[in-house]
């Protein structure tokens, strides 16, 4: 192409393929750099075969992006908890009636909360913290069994 043999395209889309994926925060052309140097390869032993070093190439990148995305994903885009989730699981006192229709506010420590439940809590109840959605609490009423 144009003069220049495949071998050094592919060799240099590869590398421009592995500076975007440094160059970003997120997943996004790993596997765009190993098809191209698999066509590398490709194009090194048949030079004239320009049709199987796109097919290569193609193929190569979106088998390992089937295959490594999930696990990638997984491992590098952990969620890191915060403060407030170690929250989850604590009780805390209804200083305002929650309700499905109306937040309501719990009070935990020296700290005042919005909460939403999905059953009606009454004020001066006690209710367990399940999890967190933006700047509230979602809780349920804690029963006692005797």
């Amino acid at each position: 192409m144009f003069g220049i043999p495949a071998v050094y395209i592919w060799i240099a889309l590869a590398i421009i393929f592995f500076a975007v994926e440094v160059a970003t925060t997120d997943i996004v052309s790993i596997w765009f750099a190993f098809g191209a140097l698999c066509a590398c390869i490709v194009a090194w032993i048949a030079p004239g075969a320009g049709w199987l070093q796109f097919v290569v190439f193609f193929a190569v990148s979106l088998v390992a992006m089937y295959y490594t995305r999930p696990i990638l994903t997984k491992k590098l885009l952990k969620k890191t908890p915060t403060n407030a989730d170690m929250l989850i699981g604590k009780t805390a006192q209804v200083t305002k009636e929650i309700s499905p229709a109306a937040a309501g506010r719990v009070k935990m420590g020296d700290l005042t909360w919005q909460a939403k439940s999905d059953s009606v809590i009454p004020k001066g109840e006690i209710c367990r913290i399940v999890k967190i959605e933006g700047a509230s609490l979602i809780v349920e009423k804690v029963t006692v069994n005797s």
